[in-house]
Parts: C-alpha cells; sequence; structure tokens
C-alpha cells in the first residue's frame, strides 16, 4: 500500500514532485502476486499535498525456540527508496566507486547532481525500530483499517489462516531482563481509516504522546528530528500561520519551571542544517522561516524566566541547544574522479571545491514516521505511525541504564566520537558544555576555508548566535548564510506557499 502521488503522471513519464517511485513500483509488480495498491491522501481542502507518510513493514517469522510463528513489524524513519543505505561514516567522497553509492547517488540538494559530475553525495542519518510482542498487532491493526478503508478488504489475509501463528503473546518476562513497556501512536483521520478510538474523527496521539512525555520528563530531552516547527500561537508574527502543536512550547516552558524552581535539565535537539532541497528555494526557506520562529520563542521564554530568576550568570544555551550533523572529507588516493563538473561558481562546485556537506537529519525520535511540524501531528494533514518506548527505572532516583540509555549513549558516540563521562549525567551543566564545545569546535572545522577531515565527528552547532537575553541571531562569521550557499540561515517568508503546506 503505497501513498499515490497525484503530481507523478507515467504517461508523460513524470516522476512526480517526490519521486516517490510510486508508479514504477506499481508496474513493476503488475501481473505478480503482490498486490499492490496507490493509495491517496484522502483530505477535504488540499489532497494533493498531504500524503501517507507512514512507514510500517509487517511479516510472520519463525519465533525462537518454538515452532511457532510470531508478528514482527519495523517502524521508523528510513523509506524505501533511493539514497537511503548509509553508515556511521556518513561518507561524502570516499564510497562513490564502490557498491554502497556508485549505483545509489542521491542529492537534492544541489540542483542536477549526478554521480557523473561527481559527490558530495546527500549523507542520510536516520532511526528504526524492529517490535515484536503485543505491540505488533497494534502495527498490523493500522495496516488493516487503512486497507479496509481504502482498497479491497477481501485481498486481507486473515491471520488465524496462517498454521503456527500463535497471537497470544504471554510470554514472561525474565527476571534478569528489562521490562519493555511499547505504545503505538498515530495522526490520522477518518477519510484514511475505518477505525478511530472514542468515535472521534481524528486521532493525534503521536502528539498527545510528545506532550505527556515532555511533561514527565525530569532531567533532559534529546530529540532528532527532521523539522523541529510550532507554538505559532505565542510566535512575535505569524500567529495564524497554524502551526499550533504544542511540543516546543512544552519544552521551553518546562525549562522555564526548572530555572523557577533552581534545578537543573538541559533539552539537545538535532535537526538537519536546511530541509531536504536547494537551501536558497521558496519551500526550504519558508520552512527555515518557521524554524527560526519557533528558536525566537523558545529562547525568548527561557531568556525571560533567567531574569525573572535573577541570575546573571546563566544563559539561556545552559538549557537548550540546537545541533546539525556534517562532514567534511579530505581526499584519499584511489577516490572517484567525475567525468564531469559542476558549473562555475555554484554551490555544487563549492561544495565539491571545500569538500563539505551536511548530514542530513531524517530521524525521528520518538521512533516513527512524525516530524515536529503541524503536518505530522495534526492528524488531518499527512498520516503517520511512531511508537514510544519506556523501561521501568531503578527504584532510586537515577538516570535508568536500561537499553534506551544504551541507545542514546550509541547515537551519541556516532556523532561526537565520545563516550562515558559526562554523558551518563546529561542534564548536568558538565555534559551541556562539552556537548556544546565539541559542536562548536566542529563548526569551526566545517566552516574554515582550509578543507580539514572531520575524522567522523559529525556533531556541529546550529549555525545562529544565542544572546544572554534569549535572542536569537545570525552568525557573522557565514553572514547569516549557510557555507557554499546564497540561502539565509534564518529562511524568508514564502510570498507564493500557504503555510498549511509547509508548516
Amino acid at each position: 500500500m503505497l501513498w499515490d502521488d497525484k503530481t507523478s503522471l507515467p504517461i508523460i513519464k513524470n516522476k512526480g514532485v517526490m519521486r516517490t517511485h510510486d508508479e514504477d513500483s506499481h508496474a513493476y509488480f503488475k501481473n505478480t502476486k503482490v498486490v499492490c495498491k496507490l493509495v491517496p491522501r484522502s483530505h477535504h481542502e488540499i489532497p494533493s499535498f498531504y500524503t501517507h507518510h507512514q512507514k510500517t513493514i509487517i511479516v510472520d517469522t519463525i519465533k525462537p525456540f518454538s515452532r511457532n510463528r510470531e508478528i514482527m513489524s519495523f517502524i521508523g524513519g528510513f523509506d524505501l527508496f533511493d539514497g537511503r543505505y548509509d553508515t556511521e561514516e556518513h561518507s561524502l567522497f570516499h564510497t562513490l566507486n564502490t557498491q554502497s553509492h556508485c549505483y545509489d547517488f542521491y542529492q537534492t540538494s544541489l540542483p542536477g547532481a549526478s554521480l557523473h559530475k561527481g559527490g558530495p553525495r546527500e549523507p542520510w542519518h536516520d532511526t528504526h525500530s524492529c517490535i515484536l510482542g503485543k505491540a505488533t498487532l497494534d502495527v498490523l491493526e493500522n495496516f488493516e483499517q487503512r486497507w479496509t478503508k481504502q482498497c479491497d478488504p477481501s485481498f486481507l489475509v486473515p491471520i488465524n489462516s496462517i498454521e503456527g501463528l500463535n497471537c497470544q503473546i504471554d510470554d514472561p518476562i525474565s527476571s534478569e531482563r528489562r521490562d519493555w513497556k511499547v505504545q503505538v501512536f498515530r495522526s490520522i483521520d477518518h477519510l484514511s481509516t475505518n477505525t478511530l478510538p472514542r468515535n472521534t474523527s481524528v486521532e493525534r496521539s503521536i502528539h498527545e504522546g510528545y506532550v505527556e512525555s515532555i511533561r514527565r520528563a525530569e532531567r533532559f530531552i534529546y530529540i532528532e528530528n527532521q523539522y523541529f516547527i510550532g507554538g505559532s500561537h505565542v510566535w512575535e508574527q505569524d500567529k495564524n500561520s497554524g502551526c499550533e502543536n504544542l511540543i516546543p512550547i512544552e519544552i521551553a516552558l518546562k525549562i522555564a519551571r526548572k530555572i523557577k524552581d533552581n534545578e537543573r535539565f538541559a533539552v539537545y535537539i538535532v535537526i538537519p542544517m536546511w530541509p531536504e532541497g536547494a537551501p536558497g528555494s521558496d519551500s526550504v526557506q519558508d520552512i527555515l522561516h518557521w524554524s527560526r520562529e519557533t528558536m525566537n520563542m523558545m529562547y525568548g521564554i527561557i531568556g525571560e524566566a533567567i531574569r525573572k530568576n535573577g541570575d546573571s550568570q546563566t544563559h539561556p544555551r545552559d538549557y537548550l541547544n540546537f545541533f546539525c550533523l556534517a562532514n567534511r572529507e579530505e581526499e584519499i588516493k584511489g577516490e572517484f574522479l567525475p567525468p564531469c563538473s559542476p558549473h562555475h561558481s555554484s554551490h555544487y562546485w563549492k561544495a565539491q571545491k571545500h569538500r563539505r556537506f551536511m548530514v542530513y537529519v531524517h530521524s525521528k525520535l520518538m521512533i516513527g514516521s512524525a516530524n515536529v511540524n503541524q503536518r505530522s501531528m495534526d492528524g488531518e494533514r499527512d498520516t503517520e505511525i511512531a511508537i514510544g518506548c519506556y523501561q521501568s527505572r531503578n527504584e532510586e532516583p537515577s538516570i535508568c541504564h536500561g537499553d534506551i540509555h544504551a541507545y542514546r549513549m550509541s547515537l551519541w558516540f556516532e556523532h561526537t566520537g565520545k563516550a562515558g563521562g559526562e554523558f551518563l549525567e546529561p542534564e548536568s551543566l558538565e555534559c551541556v558544555k562539552k556537548v556544546c564545545s565539541i559542536g562548536e569546535k566542529m563548526w569551526k572545522i566545517y566552516s574554515s576555508d582550509d578543507v580539514i577531515d572531520m575524522r567522523g565527528i559529525h556533531l556541529v552547532s546550529y549555525p545562529v548566535n544565542i544572546t544572554r537575553d534569549g535572542l536569537v541571531e545570525d552568525l557573522m562569521c557565514i553572514n547569516g548564510h549557510f557555507p557554499d550557499t546564497e540561502a539565509l540561515v534564518k529562511g524568508k517568508r514564502s510570498k507564493f506557499l500557504s503555510p498549511m503546506i509547509t508548516t
């Protein structure tokens, strides 16, 4: 069941605005035993602009240490699409002559980019999950509800017809293992599913899950997301843009309460340097504008809380920091040599000359398909699915060092090349300063005129300056533009695009 991109028109060989290969996939499976359906995102106002954004795979598989079978599902940010394969090295140039990327060159931020003209490719960072147990039945039920609503339900295979499939998930949890709690969340409405909770017309449980998690957080929050936009009703401008999800403002208010109570709290947010696409394009600049408004709002609330608390030594970045991922590679022997070159002085040419590019952050934590923007949180725009994972902590009031802790530590090691030490207490000011020092050091390497290999450390501070009063300013060292581009970091409001599309 694939989202039907109405802008893809195979008759005239138009791949569509999103280039999802939906028509190619449908044609590939034609006259096979695979039932492939293209499903549009029904919407009462602008159906062509919203998507089925859920990303799930559900299979039956052999149950370990048993003759029975069980259901396994996969949920996360990965599309089954071009350019998604990557490793933690996030190479720009070094893998272009290997099977990893010579057949899968992907670069959407540089118009006209191709392997023929050489790198940099667009590195990809994402998160995904594999689920076993009771939660898999919820993922399966979501698929069946959507299929029944928009496709022929007679194609569905009753799970009780699968030989040996045991749907009674009653295995006791070993006392030596930590107890996992997994909850499935959705953004969806009655036009895309035949069942909704409590007889409502819209489900916004992803948004509700985020807000509940933020309110319950005691020491720190770590977020990776492709976008970070929300709280428009308290922005300085564009209050009527309709991006009213509460996630950014809930984080800012949580920090403000901690400041008032003289308690430590730290928030780390990793986003891409710019959204996917040419950074100077109308749509990307519009999204960057909304992102800057969100940052302005959050740092404004935090700065005001610090002033009210009468602490002249505290800085807003002691509590909230934004980062992105990037890479820079020195040339090595045997590297792929493209037969052609990009147009002189273009962004493509400069990025190739300076051998640097962002690592595209497509991950979503909580793990799923949903971005932190109105399209994903609204329920009446894009359809989404995600999971929240919880492990009960020890009785003593300390950070739980279970598998979720290990996952964060592994991500931080991938991004910073560091482990242990201050990272074990992410709420501490020492940890905040350590992470910020790494980000600032790597930003200087990334943005300098000299080509210096970043050697596997990808975390860079987001290119803005935060004042002690909570004002968000342009970085003067880059004149407010992303390196190698004429694109504004703060973005610019589009004269043509509706906020309903770009928020």
